[in-house]
């Protein structure tokens, strides 16, 4: 196959002016990425272990693109998640070896310090745009405002994003921009924090073969032009993509059968017996041969292994010692909580007021049931005296407090569930702390808490005729409504923070809350629950809820069977259930956090 030199390839990639290189972003330091006797194993359902990696000896160049190929299953994700320090020991995987930058060992807390990842999904913010993501991350690691500014330029030119700069990145639900344009979101993302390496797995991932060619070409712009460390994992490239790297791993059921330059590997499997067919992508050819070796003659398979033991592991070697010794001293930027809260919940509240459908659903929801309840109980609470009417007016009651709780929990279990990603990805980039992200929704959160009960209640107090005898017995109602809301809102984000699957949290939240909405008192009298599962009740907000609400409401209404809260009862007390409530909303909101904290923990 005729080669073709990188400048031979820029012209070939450069229609219409779209793709033009800028050497404005240049990294902070050169670094030479390595490693030394990797294996992986992972522990089966059954028990069985299974090794993924094999005594992985093998060095990225600074200044170069590395791109790990192999079949499906051969360990190219394991790798590049080593490298990028995203996996640790546990009870169920095994990891010996040693990562070095410079020669020097680093883990998942010193790798933010000269490297970033860019994962296969375009995990970002789908109401922003990219230069208003870009800004975010700049806001957050630089002091300097003129810093900041250029960072943010610099990228967006050296991505070329600027036809695209202010639109929205959209997402499954939002029209945005396009798949070539979103990755290149994705990287600039991680490039406004000067990298010196960037690891990508996937990069041409769901992109046409013109487009992946353009993401891997400014890749190798960003190595040769701006001296980083370019590695990734790339599946079938294309002969046009194959040209641009300079360095290649590749991989056969977790083992290197050929690690060196690009151009050296036609010449080395011609070696071994493998000409590689005129007119064919030498890639394709390679990774298909390996794999039908490795199924069918095995003694082959193994002698292919020792020849590159003999002729290509002790170069490795050598450039793994020859690589300089040099500490990385990046000098970090520490912004304090309060700033990181105010940048995170600055963007989370653009995010809402852009995201029209979730704005229309959240107070279209609270002024739709205002009515539809003032509608149903209209004038119920003009009536009083017998059992009939107290039955009705306490059915109301109860169905506000379940109707407040789930209209507040679902919606915040839907939206953490579209950026558990971008929290994960932001956090393990060490944008902020996981204590400034909860803060930050929290704060979001919260004014909604507030407000949609107020717009549903206020519409609903007068049709239904609720007490009004004065002024404090309304504001005492609007705001046990208000504090329903709010724990609804804390489970709803307690559950989202607790299981990794969407599906999981939503199925799981009806079913716990069947049980506290049992044992809250309207259904049966608490005095008549046994023992032994009576206790149900007092974890129960619904049921404070309810007691606080109905003892504001019955104060001033007489009954010809007596007291209606004894009817139902309550045993504790209007205002020290007001108190339980604050105290289960900070005890939920406490939970909801260790719940994040472990997500974050076990993702890394």
């Amino acid at each position: 196959m005729q080669e073709i030199t990188i400048q031979q390839q820029t012209e070939i990639v450069r229609l219409n002016d779209t793709v033009i290189s800028s050497k404005s972003l240049r990294a902070k330091k050169v670094v030479d990425l390595a490693f030394k006797n990797i294996n992986y194993s992972v522990v089966g359902i059954k028990g069985q272990q299974r090794q993924i990696l094999k005594n992985l000896d093998g060095f990225c160049k600074g200044g170069e693109v590395t791109a790990i190929l192999g079949a499906s299953g051969a360990g190219k994700t394991s790798l590049l998640n080593i490298l990028s320090a995203r996996i640790s020991n546990t009870k169920t995987v095994k990891l010996t070896g040693k990562v070095l930058v410079n020669n020097i060992e680093y883990n998942s807390e010193t790798f933010s310090n000269f490297a970033a990842y860019v994962m296969q999904n375009d995990v970002l913010f789908e109401t922003l745009s990219p230069r208003e993501a870009f800004e975010f991350v700049a806001n957050l690691k630089y002091t300097d405002p003129e810093l900041k500014i250029s960072r943010v330029e610099d990228t967006i030119k050296t991505m070329k994003l600027e036809r695209c700069q202010n639109a929205i990145i959209g997402g499954p639900n939002l029209k945005g921009i396009s798949g070539g344009e979103k990755k290149r979101t994705s990287i600039g993302f991680e490039l406004v924090t000067n990298p010196s390496c960037i690891l990508l797995d996937e990069p041409t991932s769901g992109l046409d073969s013109f487009t992946a060619f353009q993401i891997i070409h400014e890749l190798t712009l960003l190595a040769h032009e701006q001296d980083r460390t370019i590695v990734f994992t790339i599946h079938q490239p294309s002969s046009d993509i194959y040209l641009l790297f300079d360095r290649i791993m590749l991989l056969v059921q977790g083992k290197f059968i050929y690690q060196g330059p690009r151009s050296n590997l036609i010449n080395y499997f011609k070696g071994i017996g493998f000409s590689c067919p005129d007119h064919s992508n030498p890639l394709d050819y390679m990774i298909s041969i390996m794999h039908q070796e490795s199924q069918i003659n095995v003694d082959n398979y193994t002698t292919y292994f020792k020849e590159y033991d003999n002729q290509w592991a002790p170069k490795v070697q050598k450039e793994i010692e020859s690589s300089s010794k040099s500490e990385i001293q990046f000098k970090k930027v520490e912004t304090s909580t309060l700033y990181q809260i105010n940048l995170i919940a600055k963007r989370a509240l653009k995010s809402y007021f852009r995201d029209k459908l979730l704005i229309r659903q959240r107070f279209g929801m609270a002024l739709f049931m205002g009515l539809l309840i003032g509608g149903s109980y209209y004038g119920i609470g003009s009536v009083q005296g017998n059992y009939i009417d107290y039955s009705s007016m306490a059915g109301l009651l109860f169905f506000l407090c379940m109707n407040m709780t789930f209209s507040s929990l679902f919606p915040v279990v839907l939206q953490f569930a579209t950026e558990r990603d971008v929290f994960l990805r932001e956090e393990n980039s060490k944008l902020y702390t996981t204590f400034s992200y909860f803060m930050g929704k929290s704060f979001v959160e919260i004014p909604f808490c507030l407000i949609t009960p107020i717009i549903q209640e206020l519409i609903l107090y007068w049709m239904v005729g609720l007490n009004h005898m004065n002024s404090g017995i309304v504001i005492t109602h609007i705001f046990i409504a208000v504090l329903t809301c709010l724990n609804g809102n804390s489970i709803g984000l307690m559950a989202g923070c607790a299981f990794n699957d969407i599906k999981a949290a939503t199925g799981f939240v009806p079913l716990a809350l069947l049980p506290l909405f049992a044992f809250s008192g309207f259904y049966a009298n608490p005095k008549q629950f046994y023992d032994w599962i009576g206790w149900i009740q007092y974890v129960s907000p619904i049921k404070y809820s309810f007691e606080a609400i109905a003892r504001n409401e019955f104060q001033s209404r007489s009954y010809d069977f007596g007291d209606p809260n004894d009817n139902l009862g309550f045993n504790v007390g209007q205002w020290e259930s007001v108190g339980i409530l604050i105290a289960f909303f900070l005890i939920i909101r406490t939970f909801a956090y260790m719940f994040l904290h472990s997500l974050r923990s076990k993702q890394q």
